[in-house]
């Protein structure tokens, strides 16, 4: 079914309600991977919501991300990423195509593969799209030898897109199974999103090259026209969820919070501006998020700069209205009483994610100017 035909927000935030957000505590608390609301995603068939119809997927696209990005992350931050990045590959996938490329999709779609990402390595930073681990042939397989990072679903997704340097010329993506060789480091720790698992990843494989996905050495374009878009709106989207549950949370403590007088801390004008501001941001950031995602499908060429602005922002927001929620609720907000601090922590991620919001603002200002990107 064409996700066109679904109201994709609704659903999502039915099944958010139901089944996500009541486990969002003990996921933080206890670092735990949210396997039980993953599982409520794929038995209600949204881990195919980007991948094509020929394939049983819903077929949707920037658009259904971030409305389902964004009741996610409202309800769990840490289900959100994994989500996210289980999307992302999705879109890859569907993106740059390759010989078992349609039996990944079918798997996403049926719920029996989560998919992710390991892109990011320690010595290349955000500069993600710069891998220097490289895919050598050897005797008919590709070997894959090397470290990833920060690897979300780190030992728990059943397929991990592995961005290398080609062994002729530019990048090559491949799809790698924990059966081919892998090997997973450390635990998350994270100040927040502590349900994601992103781990350190040693991959010593020799897959066949049927696995790569996109012709060889075409793994740079992949990254720019298919990761690069979902993965700014989608995390655009989660962060917008934060704020929103942040936002809603206060509302609801500074109308129901008394004081001995029977007046309500909603009633003191300087709690009222706060709650303005708040509402504003996330207002404003909400805007731009479903902007840049309708441009980036309709290949709009304003859409780039749209995307990136979108990612900036909306982390930007994320931060600065769970600080004002914190400000608000006070003590209440610093202790798990209230999902406040919860909030604010796994709004301090979105910013250092690569692209970084520092790379980003490089980004915008050269596209604006008529310069190449990045």
């Amino acid at each position: 079914m064409s996700s066109s035909t679904l109201d994709v927000a609704e659903a999502i935030r039915q099944l958010a309600t139901e089944r996500v957000a009541p486990s969002a505590v003990a996921v933080d608390r206890n670092r735990a991977f949210p396997q039980e609301s993953l599982d409520a995603l794929a038995d209600g068939g949204w881990f195919g919501l980007l991948v094509p119809e020929e394939f049983g997927g819903h077929g949707g696209g920037l658009v259904a991300l971030a409305q389902a990005c964004e009741e996610l992350g409202s309800a769990c931050a840490s289900t959100a990423m994994v989500f996210l990045m289980h999307s992302v590959t999705a879109a890859t996938i569907a993106g740059g195509g390759g010989l078992q490329a349609g039996d990944y999709l079918s798997a996403m779609a049926d719920g029996k593969l989560l998919g992710t990402l390991a892109f990011s390595e320690r010595g290349t930073g955000a500069h993600f799209y710069a891998p220097e681990l490289v895919a050598v042939e050897q005797n008919g397989r590709i070997r894959i030898r090397g470290r990833k990072s920060f690897v979300t679903s780190g030992g728990h997704a059943g397929i991990y897109l592995v961005l290398t340097q080609s062994s002729s010329a530019g990048l090559d993506c491949h799809a790698v199974t924990p059966a081919d060789g892998i090997r997973f480091d450390g635990e998350w720790e994270g100040l927040g999103m502590r349900g994601n698992s992103s781990v350190a990843a040693e991959f010593d494989c020799a897959i066949d090259a049927s696995s790569r996905i996109g012709d060889s050495g075409a793994g740079q374009a992949l990254v720019f026209g298919a990761v690069a878009p979902y993965f700014l709106v989608g995390l655009a989207a989660v962060n917008l969820g934060i704020a929103s549950a942040a936002l809603a949370a206060t509302i609801g403590h500074a109308a129901t919070r008394r004081y001995s007088d029977g007046s309500s801390l909603a009633e003191i004008q300087s709690i009222q501006h706060a709650l303005a501001g708040m509402d504003i941001a996330t207002r404003s950031a909400r805007l731009l998020v479903h902007a840049a995602a309708a441009a980036g499908e309709a290949a709009d060429e304003t859409a780039l700069v749209q995307l990136m602005e979108a990612k900036v922002l909306a982390t930007d927001t994320a931060a600065v209205v769970t600080q004002s929620a914190l400000e608000v609720c006070g003590g209440q907000g610093f202790t798990p009483a209230l999902p406040i601090e919860r909030h604010l922590r796994d709004a301090r991620a979105g910013a250092v994610m690569a692209p970084t919001n520092g790379v980003l603002r490089n980004w915008i200002g050269k596209a604006l100017a008529g310069l190449p990107v990045p």
